[in-house]
């Protein structure tokens, strides 16, 4: 009878891969993508340990990565065929020994006769069968010797790239190892590939999780001690074990080559015999893919004509390449790579000058033809133009509060009231400007803002009033049931960049005068305001998710997800109309809609919701939300955007029909920050929509005489329409700025 074991898979999902730039980067590596087949790498990787067969049972998975990277291995691993046993999260990079060390540390202790079997996310093996007969034979004499036993691949080329193994004497497939060796020159690399007694070192190792805890104890101390303890600190949510900041950074950064295999007493290596590749360079994954009569590997919206032995990608148009040989060409919405097969390995190095310069994307070009600004510029317009324009100009010194809007030259402009809600709008954008660490006084501002609120902004009976005379009188005590939403994402952003607890306070009677008093405990939901009015809208519903999104996001408390789950389960039952994919806005008070309003739809809130419920499908764990996103990004996408201007319309029909082609800021600002979570969420869509919009924000919007300004709408043709620039504006512009910086990792000071 054969014997059966049972191993613990860990997947070791960190890195970059500078040398598949620009697909793979910090913020979104190449195990993330579908590089080879319609799974990205880390799903492959996962569907690899799935495989079932007599004399070894995979365990289920658990899969190390990046704490930024959460959503995407949470979402690829649930989704998989495979089942995950924990996700690790790493909050910074320490390098594979104390990934490693992190990833067994409990199991050293409770099971120390586990057999585990670490392997990288981003290697292409495509015979899974194959690859199970290996490691069974590995565990086999891992169960008889000990130790620790990698998997060698047999080289075909003398390869400068990899790590190599030296084996020992014997018949195989299973050889004792003599020494690793480094990375070789070309020369050494020959006379390794001549000899017979080399492997490529795969990165793919077993052992038993006690031995290998044992041998980080003995070699790497503080590696493990540092390690176990930032998993005893984790915070853990379901599957998700967050590491303790604070212990993991104390680990020393070394991989578990050096920290352990090469003095280690016992290590065997079993020689593969599957087909493998570690995909590291644009050649490696072109000789990894499917390729057509004339040698070459076509991905995406690809013609060629008389080209041979090419790989050719586009994510975002047509590419036409004709005459050419041996050449990679890889288009990416924000960046184009061209380079002979030959010279791939230069990839690394502009990846490197790319990042020395801080200019990424150097420079995009929208399909207009106008240039895109780079994340560096846009981050000195919105911190060395915008801010300090409306912190100054914009802020009513006199009569407290900011200035309701700013004509197109800076100056207050008098429109006869100010709104409640554009205050607690400018106490979020200098909150998140005090954390995203501008050189403004943000704290004086805040301090100013938030005496005015507090001190003429709440009515004698609870609530926030509506509107201000301009001279700060007030002008219409109604409670809104908008303002009172605003003001609790303010004070969420307050609370965070300030850590006042008079903002929590405020928040906490704010959310007991909303409970109190504009509840419709008959019908659910809220009603507009404290006059309670026969109509109801979506759109205060939408920014009450947002609030509550925000102080969950700001405390990481779950009541306020709780009640961020009531707006989108009234969203999913009563505001989404599935027969035409959007949003119905206007309703009586029972929730039946509206017959005596058009029946109009906004894109600019469709993508506003596509946002917010992509954060939810996050933060909840609701992966169904998804699809209503996709039915609202589709419905914008397609029917949404004005013809002549690119920009998104104000309103239309549900059926993209009688579009009212003005369109405001505001909705481009939305649709920006949609496009950039879609597209991070592989959302399916236009995955250039985020470049559209930089395009439409910056050539026809951010053009004002006043530096920092904007035009706030323009009709069909592409003309201001607007006579000043609401400050009121200026919660959507700083968002989406931000989002795109965020995901393009510019906010750093």
């Amino acid at each position: 009878m054969v014997s059966s074991h049972s191993i613990t898979p860990v997947i070791l999902c960190g890195g970059a891969g500078s040398r598949l730039w620009p697909m793979s980067r910090d913020s979104k590596p190449k195990q993330f993508h579908k590089l080879v087949n319609d799974k990205t790498l880390l799903t492959n990787t996962l569907e690899r340990v799935d495989h079932r067969g007599e004399g070894l049972r995979y365990l289920p998975t658990r899969v190390v990565g990046g704490i930024a990277f959460e959503a995407l291995l949470t979402e690829q691993g649930e989704t998989s065929s495979v089942e995950v046993e924990r996700y690790v999260l790493e909050p910074l990079i320490r390098d594979t020994a104390a990934a490693i060390a992190a990833a067994i540390a409990d199991l050293a202790e409770t099971d120390p006769d586990r057999m585990v079997l670490v392997l990288p996310s981003d290697h292409q093996i495509s015979d899974a069968a194959a690859f199970y007969d290996v490691v069974r034979t590995g565990a086999r004499a891992l169960s008889a010797r000990g130790g620790i036993m990698t998997i060698g691949i047999a080289p075909t080329r003398p390869e400068t790239q990899y790590g190599y193994i030296e084996r020992g004497d014997g018949n195989g497939p299973v050889y004792g190892v003599s020494r690793f060796r480094e990375k070789p020159d070309l020369e050494t690399a020959e006379t390794f590939l001549r000899s017979g007694r080399f492997f490529w070192n795969a990165g793919i190792f077993m052992f038993r999780a006690g031995e290998m805890g044992a041998e980080l104890a003995r070699q790497q101390p503080e590696v493990w001690a540092q390690a176990k303890l930032a998993v005893e600190r984790a915070e853990v949510e379901g599957k998700c074990y967050r590491l303790d900041e604070e212990a993991f950074a104390a680990s020393p950064k070394i991989s578990i080559d050096y920290a352990v295999m090469e003095n280690a007493p016992s290590i065997g290596v079993v020689a593969a015999s599957f087909d493998w590749n570690d995909l590291g360079s644009w050649n490696q994954l072109h000789d990894g893919s499917p390729l057509d009569a004339q040698g070459n590997a076509r991905f995406g919206d690809v013609l060629s004509i008389d080209v041979n032995n090419s790989y050719l990608r586009s994510e975002d148009r047509l590419l036409a390449v004709a005459g050419l040989d041996n050449i990679i060409v890889v288009s990416q919405p924000d960046a184009l790579l061209i380079v002979h097969r030959d010279k791939s390995h230069l990839v690394k190095d502009i990846a490197g000058q790319v990042k020395q310069t801080g200019e990424w994307p150097p420079l995009a070009v929208a399909h207009s033809g106008r240039p895109v600004p780079s994340p560096r510029v846009i981050r000195k317009w919105l911190f060395e133009t915008a801010l300090p324009l409306w912190a100054g100009a914009g802020v009513d010194r006199q009569h407290g509060g900011v200035f309701e809007a700013l004509n197109h030259d800076g100056t207050p402009a008098d429109l006869g009231y100010k709104r409640l809600r554009v205050l607690a709008r400018q106490i979020y954008c200098f909150a998140n400007a005090e954390l995203l660490g501008w050189d403004g006084d943000a704290r004086e501002l805040l301090t100013h803002c938030f005496t005015t609120l507090t001190e003429t902004g709440w009515h004698p009976d609870g609530g926030w009033i509506h509107l201000w005379n301009p001279d700060g009188t007030v002008k219409d005590p109604q409670r809104d049931t908008y303002d009172q939403c605003f003001v609790l994402l303010a004070l969420a952003w307050l609370w965070k960049a300030t850590k006042w607890p008079e903002a929590r306070v405020w928040a906490e009677r704010t959310i007991a005068y909303m409970d109190d008093h504009l509840v419709d405990r008959a019908n659910g939901g809220f009603y507009e305001s404290s006059l309670r009015l026969d109509y109801r809208r979506a759109n205060p519903h939408m920014h009450y998710l947002e609030a509550m999104q925000a102080w969950y996001e700001v405390t990481g408390e779950r009541a306020f997800l709780d009640r961020a789950q009531t707006a989108v389960d009234l969203f999913t039952s009563v505001f989404f109309n599935p027969e035409s994919w959007s949003v119905t806005e206007h309703f009586e008070r029972d929730w039946s809609v509206r017959q005596d309003k058009p029946s109009r739809v906004e894109p600019g809130h469709h993508y506003e919701w596509v946002w917010l419920l992509l954060r939810q499908a996050r933060f909840a764990d609701q992966p169904e939300l998804k699809e209503y996103c996709r039915k609202l990004y589709a419905t914008s996408h397609a029917f949404g955007h004005a013809r002549g201007t690119d920009a998104v319309c104000d309103s239309m029909a549900p059926d993209g029909s009688a579009m009212l082609g003005t369109a405001r800021l505001w909705c481009q600002t939305e649709a920006l920050k949609a496009g950039l979570l879609a597209r991070a969420e592989g959302l399916p869509g236009d995955e250039t929509l985020f470049i559209r919009m930089l395009d439409v924000i910056f050539n026809r919007y951010l053009t004002t005489p006043a530096a920092g300004g904007w035009y706030d709408q323009i009709d069909p043709h592409g003309r201001v329409i607007s006579k000043h620039m609401p400050t009121s504006t200026f919660y959507h512009v700083f968002c989406a700025l931000v989002e795109y910086l965020r995901h393009e990792e510019m906010l750093l000071p």
